[in-house]
């Protein structure tokens, strides 16, 4: 469904409406909410789970004007109102999890608890800059197939590539359909977004840090760092899996979700 908020037209998707303890999951670049189809499963039966388009992916309308992450986390709070969700449970994959630490900045008393899935909180320096300018420029030259082409062989492991492919045909299908100025708009936002490392120690909700052994964006090094800054972290890596952990090993991911949400939802 739509809401209208912020003054544009937001995508959700909102399973399990009348169990109460809403978990929020935010999607990575350059996919959207189907990315999250193995933990709605898993977990809408037992808890209410929200998985929003960022506005300019997805279904979601284009941006009208600069996006930012703190732009990103505002329609996620106003997404919130308008469903009537005073306090979650927030998940963050990639992307996801910048735009986290930007709700996190905006209102940390709407968040109970918080899931940090392979991303980092390190902004970036002058290459990774660079390379997000020229993926916005590539994708106004190629579409979506620029981000498609650039991303797929880092999210899943070679292993996975010859032995999933209806995985590998639903990730092509998902990037094929994303609106390449969407993309243009988050890649700008990500390359400036704000560093979030001084905001870390000031994390006072359980948190739960999931990387992939073999992820090359969010490696499993700089995400323990990350989860050892955070006051009471726990932190998991999960074997064989490359940087898409909740949809290329979703048993190990969803089993971390289900034993930490048991501890931290009433």
């Amino acid at each position: 469904m739509k809401k209208h908020v912020n003054g544009t037209d937001i995508f959700v998707q909102d399973q399990g409406q009348d169990l109460g303890a809403p978990l929020i999951l935010l999607h990575g670049f350059p996919l959207d909410h189907r990315m999250w189809q193995a933990q709605v499963e898993s977990l809408s039966p037992h808890y209410r789970v929200i998985t929003p388009d960022f506005r300019g992916m997805g279904q979601s309308d284009l941006p009208t004007g600069t996006m930012s992450l703190h732009a990103y986390a505002q329609d996620i709070l106003a997404l919130m109102d308008a469903l009537n969700i005073e306090k979650a449970t927030l998940g963050g994959f990639s992307m996801g999890g910048y735009v986290a630490f930007a709700l996190l900045r905006l209102a940390p008393e709407r968040f109970s608890a918080l899931i940090l899935a392979n991303t980092r909180a390190e902004g970036d320096g002058p290459e990774g800059r660079k390379n997000r300018m020229n993926m916005a420029a590539s994708l106004y030259e190629k579409g979506a197939a620029a981000a498609r082409d650039a991303m797929l062989p880092k999210l899943v492991t070679a292993e996975t590539v010859k032995g999933q492919p209806q995985l590998i045909d639903n990730l092509r299908t998902i990037m094929d359909s994303m609106p390449a100025e969407g993309l243009v708009h988050a890649s700008i936002a990500m390359a400036f977004r704000e560093d979030s490392v001084k905001l870390l120690p000031a994390i006072q909700v359980p948190t739960l840090v999931i990387a992939g052994e073999q992820d090359a964006i969010a490696p499993p090094d700089v995400m323990k760092t990350m989860a050892d800054h955070i006051p009471g972290a726990s932190f998991h890596v999960i074997p064989g899996a490359s940087h898409l952990t909740p949809m290329e090993t979703p048993a190990a991911f969803n089993k971390l979700l289900h034993a930490f949400l048991k501890e931290t939802t009433v």
